[in-house]
């Protein structure tokens, strides 16, 4: 496996700018996710190192190769597409071996290759058989293991687990964190969903508008997003929002709402600002009986072992999560309190977290 250094890379169509000035180093065996919304430009970057798309401006090393000129076939990746890309006519067995045979491998050694990933990927038993008699799970193994059996120096997958069902994502998602950790891969993962880029990266390359807004792993991403865009796109339920005036009473600072005034903990009394946007995630609320914060209930959604309520407080529209065995209505009026340790406060201004002295 082979490490990989993204600089200053960019990518332009027209005067439009789809790619703006990433820079990320991938060490080797890492398993790194770039993950965010359509259109954020996390698959053109994708396609620049695998060289599918040209580079604007920038540079790419995978181990101690610039590899900007070369093509696809001589960077040393392998690269699983969102739709298989399997050949129609040919058996599993031949899909597999494709690569290998291009490269002129002997036979005996292609043999030896694709029986070994078959054993890996449980499709011992599928050789035989062309893509059409396959499930989408079936499908996708094939085209992890059309990768798998070529021993790159690095694995490029775009969004590959996106065409299966919810059960299914599940247990391939579980199936390729085992087989990249046995192979000790060095992984570039795309994905829209926080989900799987929660669970599967070492570490979360997070984009926005063709830009890297936070390089963490993925428990500070959660736990100190680097601005609001960061907290509302990462954690499910998303964060609630509101805006806040900080006011200075008795030598406390307190955030003041529309619907509620509250005691601002002592590791935020170094910002200076007056203004902010306060959010706290919908599992840091708790119902009480008195005080708090009060909000009338607007939509419950049953989740299982938990109740997602959604309330209106003031002029917001909040949502908290509650056991289910809570007995809640549309209409009923609520109190809740906030975890005061797990508070976010971002920068009316330009979005971005302001941060406390106790995770400064």
């Amino acid at each position: 496996m082979a490490s990989v250094a993204l600089k200053n890379l960019c990518k332009k169509f027209g005067q439009t700018s789809v790619v703006k000035d990433v820079n990320v180093e991938i060490g080797d065996g890492e398993f790194l996710v770039f993950v965010g919304p359509s259109g954020c430009g996390k698959t053109t970057t994708l396609r620049m190192v695998v060289g599918l798309e040209s580079l604007s401006e920038g540079e790419i090393h995978i181990g101690n190769r610039l590899v900007n000129n070369l093509p696809p076939g001589d960077r040393d990746v392998a690269m699983v597409f969102q739709n298989y890309a399997l050949y129609s006519h040919m058996t599993v067995s031949r899909n597999l071996g494709f690569a290998l045979k291009a490269r002129g491998l002997a036979e005996k050694e292609i043999t030896k290759r694709v029986q070994r990933v078959a054993k890996m990927l449980d499709l011992e038993e599928l050789l035989e058989r062309k893509p059409k008699q396959l499930s989408g799970g079936q499908r996708q193994r094939v085209a992890l293991g059309r990768a798998v059996v070529r021993n790159p120096q690095v694995f490029l997958m775009d969004e590959p687990l996106s065409n299966l069902d919810a059960l299914l994502r599940l247990q391939t998602r579980k199936e390729l964190i085992e087989l990249t950790t046995e192979l000790n891969s060095t992984v570039i993962y795309v994905t829209h969903d926080q989900v799987e880029a929660m669970t599967m990266g070492h570490r979360l390359a997070v984009m926005n508008k063709g830009e890297v807004v936070q390089l963490d792993p993925p428990e500070k991403v959660f736990n100190e997003p680097a601005n609001r865009f960061v907290a509302e796109f990462i954690g499910s339920p998303p964060m609630n929002f509101l805006d806040v005036e900080i006011a200075e009473e008795n030598f406390q600072k307190i955030l003041k709402s529309d619907a509620f005034d509250m005691v601002l903990p002592e590791t935020w009394y170094s910002i200076s600002e007056s203004k902010a946007i306060l959010g706290f995630r919908p599992h840091d609320a708790r119902l009480v009986a008195e005080g708090g914060v009060s909000g009338r209930v607007t939509v419950v959604e049953t989740l299982g072992a938990e109740k997602l309520v959604y309330l209106r407080v003031g002029k917001n529209s909040l949502s908290i999560l509650v056991p289910a065995t809570e007995k809640i209505r549309s209409g009923d009026q609520l109190r809740f309190d906030l975890n005061q340790d797990a508070l976010h406060l971002f920068n009316r201004e330009d979005e971005k977290r302001m941060p406390s002295t106790k995770q400064s």
